[in-house]
């Protein structure tokens, strides 16, 4: 498994943090950047894969796709920030439920509203719901699948979840005693991360005051520069 991190040159200023985090947690994974500008704010070791920001979002992510060599992804954004150790265990265990053809996708939190999920006969750490379909959340699953997402596609990034069509065989993770945070989600316990970190264009202190305290302690950020809620 690779990982790809979607991003802008508008969030420069969020990639020490994102960066870091992905080095301090998952150093052992190739990640490839997807990004309208090269910066040497980006680690040496990541592979860049230039987009035209002139294009729709959908537009950007399918000219870079066929850049990754790797079968199976794990796509997330720059605002997607880790707080805590991954379960590398589990991950792994995702990623050969991906490699084999037993699931199309999973999603690395659980999303309702209602606390309404179905578990899985596979692995009752995966659930569905309404909202178990493709989203821009941490979310492992091929290349080749990742890629029709896209296809012919032309979205801004605000329009893509609500035209995203749900394929059969898509799962959220919930182990069980997550912390439900916000109006629809639930903390990660494999991929303990900010979803999201910016929330219209400030930091969401809202959700996330201890984590993002942390953060701005550790790489010396003042968080009334970008603004917070």
């Amino acid at each position: 498994m690779v990982i790809i991190a979607y991003t802008h040159t508008d969030m420069k200023d969020v990639w020490p943090v994102f960066f870091g985090r992905l080095k301090k947690y998952m150093s052992n994974y190739k990640t490839y950047v997807f990004v309208n500008d090269d910066s040497d704010l980006i680690p040496a070791e990541y592979t860049r894969v230039l987009y035209d920001d002139k294009l729709k979002y959908t537009q950007r992510i399918f000219n870079c796709i066929d850049k990754v060599q790797e079968d199976v992804i794990l796509f997330l954004h720059e605002d997607m920030i880790l707080y805590d150790t991954p379960n590398i265990g589990y991950l792994k265990k995702y990623e050969e439920y991906i490699l084999n053809n037993i699931v199309n996708g999973i999603k690395l939190i659980a999303t309702s509203p209602n606390n309404n999920f179905i578990k899985s006969s596979l692995d009752e750490t995966l659930v569905t719901s309404e909202f178990s379909k493709f989203s821009i959340q941490p979310t492992i699953l091929k290349k080749e699948l990742f890629k029709t997402f896209f296809e012919n596609k032309e979205f801004s990034i605000w329009e893509f979840e609500d035209k995203t069509n749900f394929f059969e065989l898509q799962f959220m993770v919930k182990i069980g005693p997550e912390k439900k945070r916000g109006l629809y989600h639930y903390d990660s316990l494999v991929f303990p991360y900010t979803a999201t970190a910016i929330n219209k264009g400030r930091w969401n202190m809202t959700e996330y005051q201890k984590e993002l305290n942390d953060i701005f302690e550790e790489y010396d950020i003042n968080p009334f520069d970008r603004g917070i809620w």
